[in-house]
């Protein structure tokens, strides 16, 4: 049995790391895992984003697997899923330290650039609009410094800081809104963003009160392809939120990051199931059974690696496309009809009661989120 969880936050532990859309919270994982799993489980999560479900499963001593086709949600979910030693915390400490005078100073200024620093700005798509001059600048400064770390785990941690901060410290509104506004940036404020955002992480990781009792592996890349490469009959548990069918462009709230960080976002965007960028130019019929096919690959193969009789909890909003609302308890439905999974249990409750839209011409709109028990009969 899993112990209920006792936090009534969502970000304790590392789970308030890094901000990810239509994330679900630790309490709704340990609720499931509290009705379906034991200690010595080992469980999945095939569309894993920020990794919620991963921390939770290690900190119940469940091994954990998470699949995810955004490169940022990988580097998230490394960074709040790592183990640190206490020499790569101390190492963490040393950069932030060498880091903190040079702020106070205003050495990072953008007229104020060290000469021996090699600085040469990233070019993609309407930088300029996004990012102020000395913005721009800064990060790049910082980012050359955290390519130079060798060791991976203490990278993980500061490029997840570095990806945190970049829609505070750009033009983008907010983490909801993808519009830009003049924020009038100071110099100095992309490297102020980034200590705080890493001595806020240490202080997390410095705690005793929390403890990895098992262990996790992330995957980036394509979760139909990932899972073909997975063994039959691994897995006690599969807990997901799939992508919700043209809903959210989960790339375009990193798409900024992505550019940093240096990935091409194009073939996250093309990849990405149920995306506006797909759906938008199909009709009705055709949106709605491309999705239908992807996911029913997926879900043959997640019956696959899961073991007879395994539960699978679904979270997942209905969906808009043409204006036609589509019911996503009824696709699923549909889906099962198409592999050995059997639908145990629909709760569904309005999607606006619950969540905030990042296109509000979608907010509006008379939605329900599904939570769907399914069961493993292969």
């Amino acid at each position: 049995m899993i112990i209920e969880n006792k936090y009534k936050n969502s970000t304790y532990y590392t789970h308030g790391f890094h901000p990810y859309p239509a994330k679900f919270t630790p309490q709704i994982v340990n609720k499931f895992f509290n009705l379906y799993c034991k200690h010595g489980f080992t469980i999945l999560d095939p569309f894993c984003g920020s990794g919620t479900t991963l921390v939770e499963g290690v900190l119940n001593g469940m091994d954990s697997v998470g699949i995810d086709l955004n490169p940022i949600a990988y580097i998230i979910s490394r960074a709040k899923l790592n183990q640190y030693t206490e020499k790569e915390i101390q190492s963490v400490r040393d950069f932030i330290v060498k880091i903190q005078p040079q702020v106070n100073n205003g050495l990072f200024a953008q007229n104020n650039i060290p000469i021996n620093e090699d600085v040469s700005v990233p070019d993609f798509p309407n930088r300029n609009h996004w990012f102020q001059e000395n913005v721009s600048y800064e990060l790049t400064i910082l980012k050359k410094k955290i390519d130079e770390i060798e060791n991976k785990n203490i990278k993980d941690l500061l490029y997840c800081a570095f990806s945190k901060i970049i829609v505070k410290v750009s033009n983008q509104d907010s983490e909801v809104r993808y519009t830009a506004k003049k924020k009038n940036h100071p110099d100095g404020t992309v490297f102020f963003a980034f200590t705080e955002t890493v001595k806020n992480y240490l202080q997390v990781l410095n705690k005793n009160e929390h403890s990895i009792i098992a262990k996790a592996e992330v995957y980036n890349g394509d979760t139909r392809e990932v899972l073909k490469n997975l063994p039959e009959n691994l897995f006690d548990f599969v807990i997901t939120s799939p992508p919700y069918i043209n809903t959210f462009d989960y790339y375009l709230y990193h798409k900024q990051r992505m550019f940093w960080l240096g990935f091409d976002h194009r073939p996250v965007r093309q990849n990405e199931i149920g995306n506006h960028h797909r759906i938008d130019t199909k009709k009705f019929e055709v949106a709605k059974s491309e999705y239908i096919d992807s996911m029913t690959q997926i879900m043959n193969e997640l019956s696959r690696v899961s073991k007879p009789t395994s539960y699978f909890v679904i979270i997942i909003g209905d969906g808009i496309v043409k204006g036609t609302t589509i019911d996503m308890s009824h696709v699923i439905a549909e889906i099962c009809e198409h592999c050995n999974y059997s639908i145990e249990k629909i709760e569904s409750v309005n999607l606006s009661d619950i969540t905030r839209s990042f296109n509000k011409k979608f907010s509006n709109a008379t939605k329900k989120e599904h939570t769907i028990t399914l069961k493993n009969y292969k």
